[in-house]
């Protein structure tokens, strides 16, 4: 018998083993790795879609319902209309008195753009009211339920101004044009002064106020709360202060969207 064959013989049976060994190590670290990746995929995956449900701008287009709208409510001294991302939303239904709120639902966009021309009650030609007796006071509030509100934020700039001089003997109103586009998104409000803030105390609002929710909103106008009767106000809100996520349906009419689920009606 050679012992240098059987040497050789058991140093092979035990590369070989070492081999398999080896061999079969890296086969379970490869299984064990593969099941691992894929429970990462799957983990990612379930985190993308949960991501995906939970922002509504990402979801598919559906048609919207009430419960994507906002509530605003605007309060004016005297009058006031209101345009966002361009379009009209609101109109002020008593042009003088009594005081009131008015309060619609909003479908919103981001960013949005709000624009308002407000007017306190005046003779055009003297700026004087109540039979050219009086020098009126103004005032303007606005809050959506989004956490949109008024404050010296705001773009306000005066297109009437009257009586000059707060000469109530000869009392004269001047104006300014006011521009055509002036509640266009585009329209440049740049050269604009910040809106001033008054107190309840100085525009003195009647009851319908205090019946609706103003909390956190200021009263704003131009610089002349008594002289100057036409206001205009602008603000663009990048996003929904509250932070909640909110879907886009702006481009509802290119697309088609899904229907929402309908209720069964109860029983008669």
């Amino acid at each position: 018998m050679n012992p240098h064959k059987t040497q050789t013989n058991d140093q092979s049976t035990s590369g070989i083993d070492s081999a398999n060994h080896a061999l079969s190590y890296l086969r379970a670290i490869k299984h064990r790795y593969t099941w691992l990746g894929i429970l990462l995929l799957a983990v990612a995956s379930i985190g993308a879609w949960q991501g995906f449900a939970q922002d509504p701008a990402k979801q598919k287009p559906r048609k919207p319902q009430m419960s994507d709208t906002i509530k605003a409510n605007m309060y004016a001294d005297n009058w006031f209309v209101l345009y966002i991302n361009g379009e009209l939303t609101a109109v002020d239904s008593i042009r003088f008195i009594p005081h009131n709120v008015i309060s619609v639902d909003v479908l919103p966009t981001y960013p949005m753009n709000i624009a308002v021309m407000a007017k306190d009650n005046a003779d055009p030609n003297t700026g004087m009211e109540y039979a050219n007796t009086n020098i009126g006071d103004a005032g303007f509030i606005l809050k959506f339920s989004d956490g949109t509100i008024t404050d010296a934020s705001w773009k306000a700039q005066a297109f009437s101004k009257g009586p000059i001089d707060r000469d109530t003997k000869n009392p004269k109103a001047v104006h300014t044009p006011i521009p055509e586009n002036w509640f266009a998104v585009d329209f440049d409000d740049s050269g604009w002064k910040q809106a001033k803030e008054y107190s309840e105390e100085q525009v003195s609002p009647k009851q319908p106020y205090f019946e609706h929710d103003f909390q956190g909103a200021k009263f704003i106008w131009s610089d002349d709360i008594e002289l100057d009767n036409t206001v205009i106000f602008r603000k663009t809100i990048t996003s929904p202060p509250d932070g909640k996520p909110r879907a886009d349906f702006s481009n509802l009419n290119n697309v088609v969207p899904d229907s929402p689920p309908r209720r069964n009606r109860p029983p008669r």
